[in-house]
């Protein structure tokens, strides 16, 4: 990552003649995370500002909304550093469910219409935490609203585990972990087994008492996803750690991500020892439940992993951008 030797901020700094203006964009299936930057020639980077807007994956929200997203972004990262217009040289934008080189090709071609900057280059917000990580981590994890990892072998190849979307996988995600209280909370209430604890949060998040309610509130969701995985922290919350159905939860979550790594480790024939990895998304949280249960859980099977959580996905990509020769090529295996 980025050390905090190398970045500074500085919103107030109006001169921007001396290196190189950057965009860093990351989003995903809840937000979108904009940084504008200057790069100088001794890879100093300082951030003149920051904007967020909403989701901006292409497969949950569309191509034109998913370019929106990300120009808002922009814009509001502009507005805060003071800018109206500015010459911005790159813009590197990571963005969740762009595996597919034909919607990055298109989402390319979208944000360089919007003239954001001389330079655009869109890859799958995976890429980031291997690219823009130290050598040592060898893979990178992410969970927030799905779930997906990308693994980076000897040989410099990479390979995805996960990233299925809702309907087939997902798992270990908010969405998982939302869908697995929402589901205790229907069979509850058909066992006419009505009780506090998780359950009784569930209804009290969605507003709901009885069961049509929640067939109701599910029914008329515009944003299914969204919904269920907005439950996810009700599960992960500090008050909930010693809830026998919150624990049994969390720990499901947690075996299915580490099966996204240990299938990852073999199929790149990466070492258990001394494996790094990165891990990122709502859910993983520093001192989260989750966050510790995977490791216990890895540890099982004979996996010593450390976790480095990326708190801001938007650092590693700065990384990216302070590289000489832009790194937008990489070897996927199929």
């Amino acid at each position: 990552m980025l050390s905090p030797e190398n970045i500074t901020s500085s919103s107030a700094n109006r001169d921007h003649s001396d290196g190189e203006l950057v965009l860093a964009v990351d989003s995903g299936g809840t937000k979108t995370s904009c940084v504008l930057a200057r790069i100088g020639a001794d890879k100093q980077c300082t951030i003149l500002g920051t904007g967020r807007s909403s989701a901006g994956n292409p497969r949950a929200v569309g191509l034109e909304a998913s370019a929106f997203a990300i120009s808002e972004s922009v814009k509001s990262a502009s507005a805060e550093a003071g800018l109206d217009s500015f010459p911005c040289h790159r813009a590197l934008f990571a963005v969740a469910g762009t595996l597919q080189e034909s919607i990055r090709d298109e989402l390319r071609r979208l944000l360089s219409d919007m003239d954001l900057a001389e330079e655009c280059f869109v890859v799958p917000d995976l890429i980031p935490l291997i690219a823009g990580s130290e050598p040592a981590v060898s893979i990178g994890l992410i969970a927030g609203t799905g779930s997906v990892a990308i693994g980076r072998g000897t040989q410099g190849r990479y390979a995805v585990a996960g990233g299925w979307g809702p309907l087939l996988g997902d798992d270990g995600s908010g969405f998982a972990i939302g869908r697995a209280a929402l589901r205790a909370t229907l069979r509850s209430f058909e066992c006419g087994e009505i009780e506090s604890g998780l359950i009784g949060q569930v209804c009290e998040a969605i507003n709901a008492t009885t069961l049509g309610d929640i067939k109701a509130r599910i029914a008329d969701a515009d944003d299914l996803r969204k919904l269920v995985a907005s439950l996810a922290p009700i599960v992960l919350s500090e008050s909930n750690a010693t809830d026998p159905l919150c624990v049994a939860i969390v720990s499901k979550a947690a075996a299915d991500l580490a099966q996204l790594v240990l299938s990852l480790k073999a199929r790149l024939q990466i070492p258990a020892d001394g494996m790094e990895i990165a891990i990122s998304g709502g859910v993983l949280k520093r001192n989260s439940p989750l966050t510790e249960q995977l490791a216990r859980e890895l540890a099982a099977q004979g996996v010593e992993a450390k976790l480095k959580r990326v708190d801001d996905p938007t650092l590693p990509i700065l990384k990216m951008l302070s590289q000489p020769n832009l790194p937008i090529r990489f070897e996927i295996l199929p």
